[in-house]
């Protein structure tokens, strides 16, 4: 926690400011993840809901790379054997400048001594936000050869040649904090898996963080949802929405195949 302090103030992200009458802070929170080789990351993020459009954020509009897209650049790879390499963009978000005018409250426990009635008067972006992330494909042409870059906000993959892509890589590097992840394992939540011309990619990694996430990483394996030729009964009282979203949520994550980044 401590350390994504540091990157927000690092970056310049805010200024402790006193909120101006009648403009009122949007809210965050802490947001815990452990990412899939163990790194524990913490995120302090905007409640982005509580922005109020025309003051706060105007339109949108965010760019977001296509499944379909990243499907046919991985077969691409695989048809031309292609060199991939990775990089993760540090607090990739915190880069975006803001046009407008955002105030936002400190961190619970991080409140600044002396100025605890003071609010963050946001010069850069934060994660949460309305304001657009930013992702797509990118295409580089020279003499040598081509290279493709897909970026989807802090995930970075360039294919090509080898020599070409890491080039690029190391360009790319020197204007942004990047960590080098060098061969892919893993992009967008999918399993990478490289087998001479042939390039595998599921869902693995993302079917684990499901069942983490509902406290079934020990169940056991179905062939089917329930048990054959059950019938529910019909249900006269009122129902509970806590288990309702409950289920619209397991509904919902139990994709066929991976068509968007979770």
């Amino acid at each position: 926690m401590s350390e994504e302090i540091d990157a927000l103030k690092g970056r310049q992200v805010f200024e402790l400011v006193d909120l101006p009458k009648g403009r009122r802070a949007i809210r965050g929170r802490w947001v815990f993840d452990i990412k899939s080789d163990g790194r524990k990351r913490a995120r302090y993020v905007a409640k982005g809901f509580s922005q109020i459009e025309g003051i706060d954020f105007e339109a949108l509009f965010s760019p977001v790379v296509r499944y379909e897209s990243v499907q046919f650049v991985f077969a691409l790879a695989a048809i031309f054997g292609w060199y991939m390499t990775v990089v993760d963009v540090k607090t990739a978000f915190l880069y975006g400048k803001l046009d407008e005018e955002i105030y936002m409250e400190q961190p619970e426990g991080f409140h600044q001594k002396g100025k605890e009635r003071k609010v963050y008067r946001l010069r850069r972006a934060i994660y949460g936000l309305k304001q657009a992330a930013h992702s797509g494909i990118f295409v580089f042409h020279s003499k040598q050869g081509m290279v493709i870059m897909i970026a989807y906000v802090d995930d970075i993959i360039f294919f090509g040649k080898k020599t070409l892509a890491d080039e690029k890589k190391t360009e790319f590097m020197e204007k942004w904090e990047c960590r080098d992840l060098r061969s892919p394992t893993e992009f967008l939540s999918m399993r990478i898996k490289v087998d001479k011309d042939k390039i595998f990619l599921d869902q693995s990694i993302y079917l684990e963080k499901v069942l983490d996430r509902f406290g079934m990483t020990n169940a056991k394996p179905a062939r089917t949802p329930m048990v054959e030729g059950y019938y529910p009964l019909k249900h006269d009282g009122q129902p509970d929405l806590q288990l309702t979203r409950k289920y619209q949520s397991v509904i919902a994550l139990r994709q066929p195949d991976p068509r968007a980044p979770k």
